[in-house]
């Protein structure tokens, strides 16, 4: 959520094209519906309401694991900057490094492998508890 916020207020909104600009205020609405509700499951200390904060938190998870595709497409695939609106591609190379390309890619694969194990392991005791 920090990192959305901080990309908001540096002018994001502008330099993306406008169905990435969607994505990225997407991903912001979403990060705070999940943190509200992973605040009111906290307060309640229920453990039946942990369903709905936790499938937001994968939906955070998935729909930034699409904007870091985009973001990497856009600075190694075969249509660099195709995120970028015309206007600001020139110096959009000064925007970014390899090494956060590298790092925003390795890490939300990452988070979208543990999410998969999350998954996995949920379904597996389920069908532990049901037989």
């Amino acid at each position: 959520m920090f990192r959305t916020l901080v990309m908001i207020y540096q002018g994001n909104l502008q330099i993306f094209v406008p169905w990435v600009a969607a994505l990225l205020i997407l991903e912001m609405l979403i990060d705070a519906v999940c943190f509200v509700s992973c605040v009111r499951w906290w307060i309640s200390n229920d453990k039946r309401k942990s369903k709905f904060p936790l499938r937001m938190g994968a939906a955070v998870i998935i729909v930034h694991a699409v904007r870091v595709i985009i973001y990497v497409l856009g600075r190694t695939g075969p249509w660099i900057n195709f995120d970028v609106r015309p206007e600001f591609r020139a110096l959009h190379h000064t925007r970014w490094s390899w090494e956060s390309v590298c790092f925003a890619g390795f890490m939300s694969a990452l988070s979208v492998i543990v999410l998969l194990f999350i998954v996995l392991l949920k379904r597996h005791s389920k069908k532990r508890v049901n037989n």
